[in-house]
């Protein structure tokens, strides 16, 4: 009997947020493919980049989020749905800025290919982020 690839695309996620929390991005990039892209809503707002690419881009990303939330980021990702090759997360973040906390509801959606993730978006609302998961995240639903 073969692995269900929803559970093997759910674990690779997985992975991935145990790395982040830890602030491990080696660990992390071993689930992330050469071309990947991220989309991190929240952190692009206090940066002003919106888009990641590539292994170094996800080594800017870690640098980028521990400087902008200097006083943390933490991720709780609470359900996870494997859907059309993506991993749609439901979650909550919590951090601290100068002006003060941070707590929201999120929606993470995961691209993989070939076991390795290929792009990953962030959304403050249910419905942008299944459009993304149906369509692809590079492509339609950008963060509003």
């Amino acid at each position: 009997m073969t692995e269900d690839p929803r559970e093997s695309h759910i674990a690779t996620v997985k992975a991935v947020y145990a790395a982040f929390g830890r602030g491990d991005v080696e660990t992390a990039l071993v689930h992330v493919a050469p071309e990947f892209e991220l989309r991190p809503e929240g952190t692009s707002r206090l940066t002003g980049r919106s888009l990641y690419r590539g292994h170094d881009g996800i080594r800017d990303y870690f640098d980028d989020a521990a400087r902008v939330w200097e006083r943390g980021l933490r991720i709780e990702p609470v359900d996870y749905r494997a859907v059309a090759g993506s991993v749609v997360v439901f979650g909550r973040v919590w951090g601290a800025l100068e002006d003060g906390p941070l707590e929201a509801e999120v929606i993470w959606v995961w691209k993989l290919r070939d076991g390795l993730l290929t792009s990953g978006q962030v959304f403050s609302t249910r419905a942008a982020a299944l459009e993304a998961a149906a369509a692809g995240c590079s492509g339609a639903g950008r963060p509003r």
